[in-house]
């Protein structure tokens, strides 16, 4: 009987023995993990400041970059330009390229770290706040698919989102309608200064489908005109008359990538649609482009890697403009 006594307290010890070394090991891998976490903000916030300069190194690199303007190609931005990512200028051997032309955009290696700049310009896209009301009545019937009965609505109630006053249109809404909304808010009475605020306006908030294609092809920062040589097919399509044949726009992709293109000027454009659609469509485009987003990846040693983004502004070659700077 006191054997069966002793073997059962053993039993019972070394199962405690074991929940004790088991409470340990938890406790121990918590305190590693907690010191590993310590120990990567420590490091992060030591290296904090040099990835900011790093961030804003790449931020200075694409204002070198959109300064320079390219020989025989002063009155266009395109894709093959070096801003964009492209090779430069074809016909020219690397020994030709002039010394900018030959910087790396990507791991630009730069004290402790390294980082990568992308540049993107908003030109690619309409502007929702200087779009002329034919093109976006145009767009809202014709690609956004909203009956004609309708249309008024997000018209009317874009203008009153942007004009200065609160009065509103026939078929708007202004801040009486907002303020009966949970939760309430104000008309901007300014223009957006991002396209997410078409969220907040009548007829945009209640179709998300319509606003997800204005997101997709408007922006509420750029120089107003898209231009021809950066804008994608789907953008070019929505302009009037481009929709009576896919071909159109098409034509213009390849003739942007052939040894002709890209457009010097939009009279070239004349040759790949018919002159009334040519007519129509050259007041909205131009060959240039003025605001810039740019996104800088920083990343020092294994660290992960932190991203910065900026929005530039050319006023002119020796006037770049950093409108915003903010870490992500």
């Amino acid at each position: 009987m006191k054997l069966r006594l002793a073997r059962r307290d053993g039993g019972v010890a070394m199962v405690i023995v074991l929940v004790v070394i088991a409470a340990l090991v938890v406790v121990a891998t918590g305190f590693a993990f907690s010191m590993g976490v310590e120990a990567r903000l420590v490091r992060n916030t030591r290296f904090n400041p040099d990835l900011d300069w790093l961030g804003r190194s790449g931020v200075e690199l694409a204002r070198y970059i959109l300064s320079k303007p390219v020989p025989n190609e002063e009155n266009m931005d395109a894709l093959h330009q070096r801003w964009a990512g492209g090779p430069g200028r074809a016909q020219d051997t690397l020994d030709e390229l002039m010394a900018w032309e030959q910087l790396p955009l990507k791991n630009v290696a730069l004290g402790q770290g390294k980082f990568s700049v992308t540049i993107t310009d908003r030109e690619r896209k309409l502007n929702i706040n200087s779009v002329r009301p034919e093109l976006l009545r145009h767009i809202l019937e014709i690609k956004a698919g909203v009956p004609s009965t309708d249309v008024d609505v997000f018209m009317d109630s874009l203008a009153d989102w942007i004009d200065p006053d609160d009065d509103a249109r026939i078929n708007g809404a202004e801040s009486d309608d907002y303020l009966g909304e949970f939760p309430p808010y104000f008309a901007k009475n300014g223009p957006l200064d991002h396209i997410s605020e078409l969220k907040m306006i009548n007829g945009f908030r209640q179709n998300p489908e319509v606003y997800e294609l204005f997101e997709k092809y408007f922006t509420a920062v750029s120089g107003g005109l898209v231009n021809i040589n950066t804008a994608s097919a789907e953008v070019l399509g929505l302009l009037p008359g481009m929709e009576l044949d896919p071909q159109f726009a098409g034509d213009i992709l390849e003739f942007r990538s052939s040894v002709d293109g890209p457009f010097r000027d939009l009279g070239q454009l004349n040759q790949l649609v018919p002159p009334d659609i040519f007519s129509e469509i050259r007041r909205y485009l131009s060959t240039k482009s003025a605001t810039f987003d740019v996104e800088v990846t920083a990343q020092i040693g294994k660290d992960p890697p932190r991203k910065y983004r900026s929005l530039l502004r050319r006023v002119s070659e020796r006037d770049i403009r950093i409108l915003y700077f903010h870490s992500e």
